[in-house]
């Protein structure tokens, strides 16, 4: 019988689920003056957030993975298969959560040693500071300024766009952050929720 993703969900670090209350950020560096918002560019990607299809889904490890497009820092279009052949690692956090700005120091310095062998790191923010609230492109700006993050990704997305309780269209995520590693291949091949930097590094070289 094949085991349903949610038991691989396992506390690995630090977490923090439905019932945690808003954090406040802590800079890493001098963050000056935060940019204005400004609307992402037109058009925008169609359809935006985890694709449907009939031959992937979410549910089990070895499942092909959808697809997901979404807005990165710059206000690029992020397309997941557009890095097929890498091994890539979602983070799947939210601004008001602090275990989720924790884990988000780690995310450069993952990036840095991993990029010379094919990964990316790539934080999806489903939060802004405001829980259920997508985060607007100031807040985006803040977590990355605040975090040191330069090359890694982090996309702009929301409750609407990644969430799905069946884990058909969207991921099942029970609690912040929640890291899904899919392999060279689009298959999800491991998961956890919460962080600890060490095994995070035994999980993805096990795919390199």
């Amino acid at each position: 019988m094949i085991k349903n993703i949610m038991l691989f969900l396992a506390f690995m670090g630090f977490a923090c689920g439905p019932a945690c209350g808003p954090a406040e950020l802590k800079t890493k560096q001098d963050t000056a003056s935060v940019q204005e918002e400004v609307a992402p560019p037109s058009p925008p990607p169609e359809p935006q957030g985890v694709i449907a299809a009939s031959d992937c889904q979410h549910v089990s490890l070895g499942d092909r993975v959808c697809n997901i497009t979404l807005y990165d820092q710059y206000g690029e279009v992020w397309e997941m298969y557009d890095h097929e052949g890498d091994v890539i690692v979602l983070d799947f956090s939210a601004m008001w959560c602090g275990p989720c700005q924790a884990a988000g120091y780690y995310t450069q310095d993952l990036q840095d040693d991993y990029e010379p062998h094919g990964v990316k790191v790539v934080t999806i923010l489903v939060d802004g500071q405001s829980y259920g609230a997508p985060p607007s492109v100031t807040e985006m700006d803040t977590w990355v300024r605040s975090h040191g993050i330069t090359t890694a990704p982090v996309l702009q997305g929301s409750r609407d766009f990644v969430f799905d309780p069946a884990g058909m269209t969207g991921y099942p995520i029970s609690g912040f952050p929640t890291y899904i590693y899919i392999d060279r291949n689009m298959k999800l091949y491991n998961a956890h929720t919460g962080y600890n930097d060490q095994r995070a590094r035994e999980i993805i070289d096990s795919a390199l």
